[in-house]
């Protein structure tokens, strides 16, 4: 019974240590395209401050906002939040792994984002209804190659779950599949596309013309800014986990021991970084893409997303 708690405890705590480390995973971010362009970098514990700042600070609201606008962020927090819980981050089990599968992480990002474009909306300004249309038609391109490239993951591992499918690729090591390169690339030009970074948009960006997700925050500010600020943090952060649980497995802990569970955090967290200076250097070397030239971006994600399922289809036999 008490190795039963201390197992759900540690599974529990997996979860949060990925809410937690999200505002980190951007300071990171940002001091490395300080750093690549010869600017002096914030600290990495920026963010934090930046969240607590907001948390404490009066919330102004419009007169006509309703109790959509009120709970939106609410609902965002708590749904990016909640697909944390089944991303194996030290060990291949998760709390949710027989709960939540691959499907379902899909459509909570949907839902969460869709609770957004409607609070956008709800006060009726320009910007807000500006922002909603334009993440909704980037949403409508990108999340079906979401899929697809889940897809591809499914027919190899037999398992519609995030775990079991990253238990797969260890025990198999077939991470050198000609289909899973093409995945994993269409997966980094997805990452960079459903969190708002560059080349689709630009998150510390305030004008008209560029604004896509930060157009449908700005009538937020106080506690309602912060949860939104570390939902986008969270929403980053869980697309590199599933880069790196889905791609580069290694070193997660197969077993709830302390040793293996601190190797496993060590690694994860290393891999982490990583991965997120990788974005920092993609974000310094590009520069934003008009709206209308999106659509050929997602394009090239789509093709090698299907691309990864056909090659995965051709080659099936020899990997049964």
């Amino acid at each position: 019974m008490n190795k039963q708690i201390a197992t759900l405890f540690l599974l529990l705590l997996q979860g949060l240590l990925v809410i937690s480390i999200a505002p980190m995973i951007i300071g990171w971010i940002n001091q490395i395209k300080c750093w690549l362009q010869q600017r002096r970098a914030p600290t990495l514990f920026q963010p934090y401050y930046t969240l607590y700042k907001l948390l404490f600070k009066e919330s102004v609201l419009a007169d006509n906002a309703s109790w959509l606008f009120r709970i939106a962020p609410y609902i965002y927090f708590i749904l990016i939040a909640g697909i944390c819980f089944s991303l194996p981050f030290f060990t291949i089990a998760t709390l949710t792994a027989r709960n939540m599968d691959m499907i379902i992480i899909v459509g909570l990002l949907a839902l969460a984002r869709i609770s957004l474009a409607l609070a956008a909306m709800d006060v009726g300004t320009a910007f807000g209804s500006l922002g909603a249309r334009r993440e909704m038609f980037v949403a409508c391109l990108s999340e079906p190659i979401l899929l697809i490239i889940f897809y591809n993951v499914v027919l190899l591992t037999h398992s519609p779950y995030l775990s079991g499918s990253t238990a797969y690729f260890i025990d198999h090591t077939i991470l050198l599949h000609p289909s899973l390169i093409f995945s994993l690339l269409a997966l980094i030009l997805i990452t960079l596309a459903e969190t708002g970074r560059i080349p689709i948009d630009n998150p510390a960006t305030h004008l008209e013309l560029t604004m896509i997700h930060e157009a449908m925050i700005l009538e937020y500010s106080g506690r309602y800014l912060a949860l939104i600020e570390w939902g986008k943090a969270i929403k980053l952060t869980l697309y590199l986990g599933f880069i790196l649980s889905l791609f580069f497995p290694t070193g997660l802990s197969w077993h709830i021991q302390t040793s293996h569970v601190l190797f496993g955090f060590i690694t994860s967290l290393l891999k982490l970084f990583v991965l997120a200076a990788l974005i920092g250097f993609i974000e310094s070397i590009n520069s934003k893409r008009r709206l209308f030239k999106v659509p050929d971006y997602l394009a090239s994600a789509f093709m090698l997303a299907v691309l990864g399922v056909l090659i995965t289809q051709l080659l099936a036999e020899p990997y049964l």
